[in-house]
């Protein structure tokens, strides 16, 4: 299964997550799913690494443009098995990783998750789970629609198996 891992890619936000983030690398590794991210830092760096350190089947990372990158100041994490440069700006890129996954799990992000997470749900049908911490689990409470279709949880385990399922 490619589960995308959603969240926010600036260092000092995602360290308040780190053990959420290690934890689901750990089991996504060992379940032996395919991972997938945006390549950058943050939430998917503290995920890929603990993913690498687990012998994880095969990172997936799908980049958009570097002018892009650079014009936010982001930065490219860990090293992927596989490279997917789309040449794109950062909603673009987001679309083609949410059609290419097969279920997708959030962890602390802001706007572009959620708008990730809108198109997990709206436009591809895909399973999403959301840890409960952070600004993006408060938003998909306020949000009925979400609410209803997005699996909330501060159990990793649960939200793995919801995946799974």
């Amino acid at each position: 299964m490619k589960v995308l891992i959603l969240g926010t890619w600036e260092k000092h936000k995602a360290i308040s997550c780190k053990d959420e983030a290690e934890q689901i690398g750990k089991l996504l590794a060992e379940k032996r799913h395919i991972l997938i991210s945006g390549g950058g830092t943050g939430i998917s760096e503290l995920v890929v690494k603990a993913y690498k350190k687990n012998k994880g089947k095969q990172y997936i990372a799908y980049l958009p443009s570097k002018k892009e990158m650079e014009r936010v100041g982001e930065e490219i994490g860990p090293t992927p098995d596989k490279v997917i440069e789309t040449g794109l700006d950062y909603p673009e890129r987001n679309i083609v990783m949410v059609r290419e996954c097969d279920c997708t799990i959030a962890l602390h992000g802001s706007l572009g998750t959620l708008t990730e997470i809108i198109h997990a749900i709206k436009d591809y049908n895909k399973k999403v789970a959301v840890i409960d911490k952070g600004d993006i689990a408060s938003w998909v409470k306020f949000i009925p629609e979400l609410k209803n279709k997005v699996y909330l949880t501060l159990n990793i385990e649960e939200a793995i198996s919801y995946l799974e399922s």
